[in-house]
């Protein structure tokens, strides 16, 4: 994890693991990332919301489980990454509040200090015997020392100011791309897919470019949740994501847009393309053969859905959505397991 995001030390760290295995273990919990992401922010303290949300479920004797767990993360956890780079952009805007301060202080103490040379130089020409020159010269030495001591305070204040902005800035920008990566898959989320989607959106408006999207949603998602648990579903979702990774190319971007249904932009591509992709990620999929690694199981085929919508002239990316996800729901309703496209009037099955 990010440092900023979870600065524990190593020992720390250890403790909290134990203590996780063990209350997961106790509240036969699976063992995923998203459960010990809960359960880690509850056991460190580090989110208190979560924590007040835990302990009232656990006094009630509320039923947790996975499904609950699942909504605490969402509710609690998944923005933590925003959370924490607001806090980091707050620091920033200190610390650069605190070097203005400091150069104003600087500078008004400089002020002073020239306003003192001038003076003691004035008495300089003025003094008439030896005694005086001296103790003039030894002030003006005095007052030129303090000026250097003060600029070379200032020197460092400003050098170590910079180097925890540098070091901000980097973990800014890792907090930032984290709050847009699916924790599960590592795909874009919705936000981070969204945000990807303003360049390729903006060329196709200047109808500079075509540009396909697909939207995929596995079949049945819900059953294997049920019938084999909520860590083979995970597996098949990250199994899936790397499928969608291996079938996309140069400006193309993959996202987990919620749940069991993926996006995918293809940028540069037109509808024909978009539909042999989606077709190639089904068929791929169909012939794989599943296996659930808890129980040994054969979970048998799994297929998926996928509706293609390109852009057309005067749209944005939520009618272009729309009417991808309008093919997919056709799809589904026609028996699942096929591609059905938008062709900008009406859904249809090539």
């Amino acid at each position: 994890m990010l440092k900023n995001l979870y600065p524990d030390s190593l020992e720390a760290s250890g403790r909290y693991l134990r203590i996780i295995l063990k209350e997961l273990s106790e509240l036969k919990l699976p063992y995923t990332p998203i459960a010990y992401s809960v359960w880690y922010e509850y056991a460190s303290g580090r989110n208190p919301e979560l924590h007040k949300e835990i302990e009232a479920a656990r006094k009630k004797k509320d039923l947790i489980n996975y499904q609950t767990i699942l909504e605490w993360f969402k509710h609690y956890v998944s923005d933590r990454p925003l959370v924490v780079a607001k806090e980091q952009t707050r620091k920033a805007e200190n610390l650069l509040n605190g070097m203005t301060s400091c150069l104003n202080e600087a500078g008004n103490r400089m002020g002073r200090q020239r306003d003192n040379l001038k003076a003691r130089i004035e008495d300089l020409n003025n003094a008439s015997n030896q005694s005086d020159i001296k103790n003039i010269c030894r002030d003006i030495i005095l007052e030129t020392q303090r000026i250097i001591d003060g600029n070379t305070e200032v020197k460092k204040n400003v050098h170590k100011t910079i180097s925890e902005l540098d070091a901000l800035t980097l973990e800014l920008k890792k907090l930032r791309e984290a709050a847009k990566t699916d924790m599960l898959t590592g795909l874009l989320n919705r936000r981070g897919f969204e945000d990807a989607m303003v360049k390729p959106i903006k060329e196709a408006q200047a109808k500079t470019t075509p540009l396909t999207l697909i939207i995929a949603d596995l079949d049945r998602f819900k059953r294997i949740n049920d019938n084999y648990g909520h860590i083979t579903g995970d597996n098949v979702l990250k199994l899936l994501s790397r499928l969608l990774q291996k079938h996309i190319k140069g400006k193309d971007i993959a996202g987990r847009f919620g749940g069991e249904e993926f996006i995918m932009a293809l940028p540069e591509t037109k509808m024909d393309g978009g539909f042999a992709l989606a077709e190639q990620i089904r068929t791929s999929l169909e012939k794989m053969k599943w296996q659930s690694k808890s129980s040994g199981k054969d979970i048998g085929t799994i297929t998926i859905s996928l509706g293609v919508a390109q852009f057309i002239p005067d749209e944005n990316l939520n009618s272009l959505i729309a009417r991808a996800d309008k093919a997919l729901y056709s799809a589904k309703e026609k028996g699942r397991n096929r591609t059905a496209i938008h062709n900008g009037k009406e859904v249809i099955f090539p």
